[in-house]
């Protein structure tokens, strides 16, 4: 029973890695690749067809609503950078490097 614990926080590791540095595509693929690992996981662990399905989708719920934190909690982030590069720029400390 440790098997879907293991692949549910994966998947929001996963998902939230992704989600903060890499673009829809590298979601795309990761997606799949947790989605095989599941099911490769899920039958070394026996389970049935039915139980192994919900568990692989509530995996991907999980990565995708996990890369979506990610990519909020990155936007912020990069915003306020920007805002402070154009900041000092405006001052004249971009020669300051």
């Amino acid at each position: 029973m440790s098997a879907p614990v293991i692949l549910l926080v994966l998947s929001a590791a996963t998902g939230l890695a992704v989600g903060t540095s890499f673009s829809w595509f590298a979601i795309l693929i990761s997606s799949f690749a947790l989605a095989g690992l599941s099911a490769a996981a899920l039958h070394i662990a026996a389970f049935d067809a039915l139980p192994g399905i919900a568990i692989i989708a509530t995996c991907l719920t999980v990565h995708q609503v996990a890369c979506v934190m990610g990519v909020v909690v990155a936007r912020p982030a990069s915003e306020e950078a920007k805002k402070s590069r154009q900041a000092a720029e405006a001052k004249g400390w971009h020669h300051l490097k």
